[in-house]
C-alpha cells in the first residue's frame, strides 16, 4: 500500500498543469469555427418568445372581428399584401413614386440604417475609448456629445430637412448623431470598467500604448461595446423610418407616408410589417457575428470549452 501511494502521489506531481490563459481559451473557443456561435444562436431561441409571437397574431385576429376592416386589417390579409407587394406594387406607381416593392424599399432602408450604425459606432467608439483615457479629450468631447443626446432626435429631423433637403443625407446624418452618442457612452464606460491592474502589469513589463490599446483595451471592451452596438442597431431602424417618412423619396417611410394619405391601413400595417421582420433578422445575424468576433465571451457564457 505504501509503494501504491507513492506512485499515485509521484503520478500527480508528473500531471502537467493546463494554462487557463485567455489566449489559450480563444484557441479553443475558435476550433469550431462558427459552429460555437450557430449552436449558441439556436440554443437562445426562446419558445416563450415564439408562444408570445403566436398569442399577439392571435389577439390581432380577435380584435379584428370587432373593429372595421379599414381600421385594422386582418393578420391573413396582411399576409397576402406582402406577398402581392413584395417584389412589385403597381399601385404605388399611382401615388408618384417609382416602380417599386416592399423589398427594394426595404433595401434602400437597410442600407441607410446599416451604413449610419457603421459610421457612428466607429465615430462614437473611437471617441468614447480616447476621452476614457485622455482627460483633456473628455473636457472638450464630453459637454458636446451630451448635450446633444439630451435632444430628442425628432426635434432635429425638421432642421435637416431644412439644411439638407430631401434625400438619403439627412436621414444619414440623423442616425449616425443618434448611434454615436450611444457607442460614446457604452465605449466611454467599458474602458471605465476595465480593471487597471492589467494595463499598469503591462506598463510594467514594457509594453507600449500600441501594444496595451490592442491587447487589453480593446478586446476587454468588446462585450460591452457590442451590447452597445445592438441597442444602437435596434433603435435606428424606427428612426430612419421617421426621417424617410419626414422628407425622402425612397424606403419603407415614403410607403407609409404614401399610404397614409390614402388611408391604405393594410399596406401601412405591411410595409411595417415586412420592417419588424428585417430587423429582428439583422439583429440575429448581428448576434451571430458578434459571437464569432468575440469568442471568448460566448464561452464565457455558455460554459462551452
Amino acid at each position: 500500500m505504501g509503494d501504491r501511494s507513492v506512485k499515485v502521489e509521484a503520478g500527480r506531481a508528473e500531471t502537467p498543469a493546463v494554462s487557463l490563459a485567455p489566449a489559450s481559451i480563444g484557441r479553443l473557443a475558435g476550433r469550431g469555427g462558427w459552429a460555437g456561435p450557430l449552436r449558441a444562436a439556436f440554443g437562445r431561441i426562446d419558445p416563450l418568445g415564439i408562444f408570445g409571437v403566436v398569442l399577439f397574431v392571435l389577439v390581432w385576429q380577435v380584435m379584428t372581428a370587432f373593429l372595421p376592416a379599414i381600421s385594422l386589417p386582418t393578420p391573413l390579409g396582411v399576409a397576402l399584401r406582402i406577398k402581392s407587394d413584395f417584389w412589385l406594387a403597381p399601385e404605388l406607381k399611382s401615388y408618384g413614386l417609382p416602380d417599386t416593392g416592399l423589398f427594394n424599399s426595404m433595401v434602400y432602408t437597410a442600407s441607410n440604417v446599416l451604413l449610419a450604425v457603421g459610421l457612428g459606432s466607429l465615430f462614437g467608439t473611437v471617441a468614447g475609448l480616447v476621452t476614457a483615457r485622455f482627460e483633456l479629450a473628455r473636457s472638450v468631447l464630453d459637454p458636446v456629445l451630451m448635450t446633444v443626446g439630451t435632444i430628442p432626435m425628432l426635434v432635429l429631423a425638421p432642421f435637416f430637412l431644412i439644411w439638407f433637403g430631401v434625400g438619403r443625407v439627412n436621414a444619414l446624418l440623423l442616425v449616425v448623431i443618434y448611434v454615436s452618442v450611444i457607442l460614446y457612452v457604452f465605449a466611454q464606460r467599458a474602458a471605465h470598467n476595465l480593471d487597471p491592474v492589467y494595463e499598469e502589469s503591462a506598463y510594467t513589463l514594457g509594453a507600449s500604448p500600441g501594444r496595451i490599446v490592442r491587447d487589453i483595451l480593446i478586446p476587454g471592451t468588446v462585450p460591452q461595446i457590442i451590447g452597445g452596438i445592438r441597442i444602437a442597431l435596434a433603435g435606428a431602424w424606427g428612426l430612419e423610418a421617421i426621417a424617410e417618412l419626414l422628407g425622402s423619396q425612397y424606403g419603407i417611410g415614403k410607403i407609409v407616408q404614401v399610404l397614409a394619405g390614402s388611408t391604405d391601413e393594410q399596406g401601412i400595417v405591411a410595409a411595417l410589417v415586412v420592417l419588424g421582420l428585417a430587423a429582428v433578422l439583422f439583429d440575429a445575424l448581428a448576434s451571430l457575428a458578434f459571437s464569432y468576433v468575440a469568442k471568448w465571451n460566448v464561452s464565457a457564457k455558455t460554459g462551452e470549452g
